[in-house]
């Protein structure tokens, strides 16, 4: 007997996880939120927002998911269909029992109405989270030119979603001789933002890299799409993007050199605060002498 016993358990465990599984909510990915952390979160699949899209093989991983999700629909379905039928039985044994005079009946109707009410709002809630799309949000950026009291890190994860989403929107169409460029362009004013976004102050090195990405990339390849293609309109979006790249290149390097620059003094600091030599020997013990009551110094 308790062979079976323990088959059944086993059996009843493993089909709760399975159920789990399959009805769990689908993760909405964040990477071209502006609220978001956009350096260091990933997005759909667990990728960095910021890494070339996924191969064409990646495909399978879609569908695996979407499979998932609707089995767990189904799943739901059976559930909820099974609940009701439980649920329209014992309202009406109790409904029986309430109508006979039983109080303790009409109390128990009560319960499983209210039990009734919650599974619904479950069932329901559960589904709607299996049916949301697992797509990247769009990125909602605001007007030009209006002010909102954000913080540093917000201005810099709404810049990068901006930047994120221009680069996605050029990359396929733009030919190969120009792609190259527009990437490195884009990554170096990715760069720049970056390094600059703790700043206090706005300076120049700041300015130039925000305004690189709200507006100077933005209309250059705005302007860029306007006019018909040929070879001159190419030579020109070489050469400006050039310019862009130049200077946002130039701030990453003053930068990571000032960084640099910090990152040796304060080793000099440690390796002279923390460095036994025995001058400080010398110096200590004095100091723990002089500390000394003046009794004891005598003896």
């Amino acid at each position: 007997m308790a062979p079976h016993l323990t088959t059944v358990l086993t059996v009843a465990r493993t089909g709760k996880d399975v159920v789990r599984y399959l009805i769990r909510p689908a993760r909405p990915s964040r990477s071209g939120e502006p609220g978001g952390q956009l350096s260091g979160q990933l997005g759909e699949w667990g990728r960095d927002p910021w890494l070339p899209a996924p191969d064409p093989q990646q495909k399978w991983q879609r569908g695996a998911s979407l499979t998932r999700r609707g089995l767990g629909l189904a799943t739901l379905l059976v559930l909820a269909a099974l609940g009701a039928v439980v649920l329209a039985v014992a309202t009406l044994l109790l409904g029986i029992g309430a109508a006979s005079g039983h109080a303790f009946a009409g109390w128990l109707l009560l319960l499983v109405l209210l039990a009734g009410a919650y599974g619904a709002y479950w069932t329901l809630r559960r589904a709607s989270e299996l049916l949301r799309a697992r797509a990247e949000v769009p990125v909602e950026v605001p007007p030009r030119g209006e002010a909102s009291p954000v913080s540093a890190a917000n201005t810099l994860d709404t810049d990068e979603a901006r930047l994120l989403t221009l680069l996605r929107t050029h990359e396929r169409g733009l030919p190969g001789t120009l792609l190259p460029a527009f990437q490195a362009t884009v990554i170096a004013t990715r760069d720049a933002l970056r390094l600059t976004a703790a700043d206090a102050a706005l300076q120049r090195d700041t300015f130039d890299a925000r305004q690189a990405a709200r507006e100077d990339l933005p209309e250059l390849m705005s302007a860029y799409r306007a006019v018909p293609p040929s070879r001159q309109s190419d030579e020109q979006l070489l050469e400006q993007l050039a310019l862009i790249e130049r200077r946002m290149q130039s701030i990453v390097g003053q930068r990571a050199a000032s960084r640099q620059r910090e990152l040796s003094a304060h080793g000099r600091y440690l390796q002279d605060k923390y460095t036994v030599t025995p001058i400080k020997t010398a110096q200590a013990e004095t100091v723990q002498e002089r500390a000394k009551p003046v009794h004891e110094r005598v003896k």
